[in-house]
């Protein structure tokens, strides 16, 4: 779609060019960034960058896993970002070489333009290619919380709600739904913790104690991100459990009734059992009120055993 090429002097804030060629030597910044690009485009980062051809395929052709990479003359990062509420994941690979940084990325990123806009509003003359990394490193944590503070909120509100015979099934399908996302954040914020981690033991990034700060508050904000998604894990099994001992303890106490009505009408398929053989010789046949003295039998039968499970409690 696009390339975008911007430098910075110690007296000039972010200026865009057409071409290289108009960066000028006393350029302190230089910022180039592939915005859904051609094929031209593609052939330009390939041509023009003397990078790793294997990170440029990756970069190119596919969304790389986020990662963190130090060769002898440049660095290669790769951020991810959720695209589209927990749709998928969506890359911006970083390439710093001295004073220049090369973003490239397939889809557009709202954060690239809050940098761009902030670092042109608040000029600084000592700007370089790490700052602005880390500056946008943190975006893309920040960026983390909306979706996690979403899925808090909602596990807690599933936490107050009183289950019932209405309510329970439509819970657990959001309960399932909601560990679905976790597992789908999770993908996401592990990599890059992993990344951070990488940049806080061995990266070129930390020049000075101020980038070293920054980097520490960036994994102080990705660790309680991991927190909650853990907490919010484990809040979704708690629910998931009282939810099955629910439908359990239902379940059992419908086997109970029909096992006490099986027990109350068993002497009487007994009775009527005896009763129902066709034998000739069965005096109880021939007596003139047998049929409402058998009646009256199954009837007393069923009221004891009805009485008796009563004051037992079975019901």
């Amino acid at each position: 779609m696009s390339v975008t090429i911007k430098y910075q002097t110690a007296d000039i804030s972010l200026k865009e060019v057409s071409h290289f060629d108009e960066i000028p030597q006393s350029a302190t910044f230089i910022w180039c960034d592939f915005n859904e690009p051609t094929e031209s485009e593609d052939t330009l980062l390939k041509s023009y960058f003397n990078f790793n051809k294997l990170e440029i395929d990756d970069t190119v052709n596919g969304t790389p896993r986020a990662k963190y990479k130090a060769y002898d003359s440049y660095q290669y990062l790769v951020f991810h970002s959720i695209d589209n509420k927990y749709e998928g994941i969506k890359a911006l690979n970083l390439f710093i070489k001295d004073d220049m940084l090369v973003t490239y990325h397939h889809k557009p990123f709202d954060i690239l333009d809050t940098v761009n806009t902030s670092i042109s509003n608040h000029f600084q003359n000592d700007l370089d290619a790490s700052d602005v990394v880390l500056y946008i490193l943190d975006k893309f944590v920040d960026e983390y919380f909306e979706p996690i503070y979403a899925i808090e909120d909602k596990v807690y509100e599933f936490e107050d709600r009183h289950v019932n015979d209405n309510s329970s099934q439509t819970v657990m399908d959001n309960v399932f739904k909601i560990r679905s996302n976790i597992i789908k954040i999770k993908r996401l914020i592990y990599p890059m913790r992993e990344l951070v981690d990488n940049i806080k033991e061995n990266s070129l990034l930390l020049v000075d104690d101020k980038n070293h700060m920054y980097i520490q508050h960036i994994d102080d904000h990705m660790i309680k991100q991991v927190n909650i998604l853990k907490m919010s894990q484990e809040m979704t099994n708690e629910i998931r459990d009282n939810y099955a001992s629910y439908t359990s303890f239902k379940m059992n106490n419908i086997m109970q009734i029909l096992t006490l009505v099986s027990v109350v009408f068993l002497p009487l398929t007994l009775i009527t059992g005896i009763y129902g053989m066709n034998f000739a010789h069965m005096p109880e046949l021939k007596w003139h009120y047998g049929y409402y003295i058998v009646l009256t039998i199954m009837l007393l039968i069923s009221l004891v055993c009805i009485v008796y499970f009563k004051r037992k409690k079975w019901f």
